[in-house]
């Protein structure tokens, strides 16, 4: 429908006439729960309940996303995500619906309405500090997560900190593209890197602008460099492979070699091995007229390998190039390169690694240049909700761990007391965030004379 989704707009009653138009309503809650057991293959018990907790949530309208109407706070996709997160009793299926459903709510009494229906229809009591809490968690630490708990890095171990890894974990365990929302500064992307740094993979980074195109992520075709070389490598192992075969080509030009291989392929008296050369050594001829050759972009080079892609300021790009990666934010993880061309050869199809990884960063939109993504890409993300570090307990344990000398600590208490002054003085909780306390950083350097 236009209006809400980003793009859309009204077709003209011209070519609108000229359909055959279908309204889809609801699907009815007894069909949804059909859909969700044979699905997801969970319990008929706990589909009721999430398909319950579904029905109460529509009831409800978000203060944030109220235009959205009784799609605000849940939608089908966060349902099949739900079903699709293992759990092991009404307590894990409780926890997996609050870190779905509740954290990506930007207000305070908007997660409490959240937190408020799961536990009343699931019938538990959820935790939250407890909950990402590693050292006294009730899970399993690496089985919940699906990746080893972080021991010794630069990233000051904030109760903060420890919430947004356990989210971002959670969600990526089941291959869940994961979109952090916050302001500036909140460390949407040191997790990311927390992230591809226990597990030891490679964090493939795309900041995403104004002008940035579908090919700056997926490729596009580039000028063949180094030409010459290229083809006097090929030409040599295409002679030495037929040589070794007994055939002498004529010339040594690309055209008479392709000429000779398909002449010695015809004959068929070779081994398998030789044929797959042969066939090999042909197209690498083949390509050789061509002027440019395709290049794999950051973000299949990652479905390929395996890696963690992480797309920053996701909400700069325009609309036209983000909707262009729906098929990789679907549950099969897939995109077609039409792109690339190839005459007569099929196009390619690219399926992403079990251990691709995908995660988006955006601030919220009001900020300069800054906009809301479509409700129609923002679905498909586990959106997570990062709030500013404003806890003094927080801001209290990354001072202390910053200070190069301990002796000044004791300077921790007067600078917290004078950041809160400063921000009630000119009523701006904002005034002063924690990369203006890090300057301390500076003013330490010049005390110590370091």
């Amino acid at each position: 429908p236009p209006g809400l989704y980003a793009g859309r707009k009204v077709l003209s009653r011209a070519f609108r006439n000229r359909f055959l138009e279908v309204h889809f309503e609801d699907v009815p809650q007894a069909e949804l729960e059909t859909i969700l057991c044979q699905r997801c293959r969970i319990a008929p018990s706990y589909r009721q309940r999430i398909v319950s907790v579904f029905r109460e949530l529509q009831k409800r309208r978000q203060t944030s996303r109220v235009f959205e109407s009784k799609q605000g706070f849940a939608t089908l996709r966060d349902l099949f995500r739900w079903a699709g997160r293992d759990a092991v009793g009404y307590e894990e299926l409780a926890a997996n619906g609050y870190m779905l459903l509740a954290e990506r709510a930007r207000r305070d009494d908007d997660k409490a309405v959240v937190k408020e229906v799961i536990e009343a229809v699931m019938k538990v009591r959820i935790d939250e500090s407890s909950l990402y809490d590693l050292q006294s968690s009730k899970f399993d630490p690496e089985a919940f997560l699906g990746c080893p708990v972080p021991s010794s890095s630069q990233v000051v171990w904030t109760a903060a900190m420890q919430r947004l890894f356990v989210l971002t974990a959670r969600a990526l365990k089941y291959n869940e593209p994961v979109l952090l929302v916050g302001e500036t500064g909140c460390g949407k992307t040191s997790v990311c890197q927390l992230y591809a740094e226990v597990l030891g993979r490679t964090l493939r980074s795309v900041n995403c602008h104004q002008n940035t195109e579908t090919a700056d992520l997926i490729g596009g075709l580039r000028p063949i460099r180094n030409k010459a070389a290229t083809e006097a490598e090929v030409v040599r192992e295409a002679v030495a492979c037929l040589s070794q075969l007994g055939h002498q080509p004529a010339t040594e030009d690309a055209a008479t070699l392709v000429s000779a291989i398909d002449g010695v392929m015809k004959t068929g008296s070779m081994a398998p091995e030789q044929s797959v050369a042969l066939q090999n050594l042909r197209a690498r001829l083949q390509r050789l007229s061509a002027l440019f050759e395709w290049r794999d972009g950051p973000l299949v080079e990652a479905m390929r390998d395996g890696d963690v892609f992480l797309m920053d300021e996701i909400s700069l790009a325009d609309d036209s190039v983000l909707e262009r990666l729906n098929s990789v934010l679907e549950i099969g993880r897939t995109i077609v390169l039409a792109e690339c061309g190839g005459g007569d050869a099929e196009i390619p199809e690219i399926r992403a690694s079990d251990k691709f990884k995908l995660v988006a960063t955006m601030n919220p939109g009001g900020d300069y240049g800054k906009k809301e993504l479509s409700p129609a890409l923002r679905n498909r993300f586990t959106e997570v909700w990062v709030p500013a570090i404003t806890e003094r307990q927080d801001l209290k344990f990354i001072v202390e761990t910053l200070w190069r000398h301990d002796m000044l600590k004791a300077f921790t208490k007067p600078l917290l007391d004078f950041v809160e002054w400063l921000c009630c003085t000119v009523a701006d909780s904002s005034f002063a965030n924690l990369r203006d306390i890090l300057v301390c950083r500076y003013a330490e350097s010049l005390f110590t004379g370091s």
